[in-house]
């Protein structure tokens, strides 16, 4: 759980830096960006030798979200775009706050999950994510 917390952090802070949409909805990133930015981090963690995952999504009052799963794994790094959640990379077997939203598994978190337009939708922005520093502030 460790190494995905790190790499799942390191995902993060290059969404946090990125500066480019690529026809997917990052540009208000953590605002709005959390099927996108999940099925991207997904592919990312599978980079990894990690996965796979499950695209699970909840529902809060008018509002929806979407996490990754793998079962008992809830991983979300887009969760403080609510004001009653401040952590940023999100990585645990528990979340009374995620228990909340009533979560459904929709599908497998894959970038080829919605055809090849989204797939090549989804590699142009991996792509790019992988150029964006992880260097903040200074360290």
């Amino acid at each position: 759980m460790d190494q995905i917390q790190t790499l799942a952090a390191d995902f993060r802070i290059r969404l946090d830096n990125y500066r480019r949409d690529d026809g997917l909805s990052l540009q208000s990133f953590p605002h709005g960006a959390c099927g996108d930015a999940s099925i991207l981090l997904a592919h990312y963690l599978a980079q990894h030798g990690f996965g796979p995952f499950r695209y699970i999504c909840g529902r809060r009052g008018d509002s929806s979200h979407v996490w990754l799963s793998d079962g008992n794994l809830i991983i979300d790094i887009t969760a403080d775009q609510f004001e009653d959640f401040e952590i940023t990379a999100f990585v645990s077997t528990t979340s009374g706050w995620h228990d909340a939203l009533n979560g459904e598994d929709q599908h497998e978190a894959t970038i080829s999950v919605w055809g090849p337009d989204w797939e090549a939708r989804f590699q142009a922005a991996y792509a790019a994510l992988m150029s964006v520093s992880t260097i903040t502030n200074g360290q």
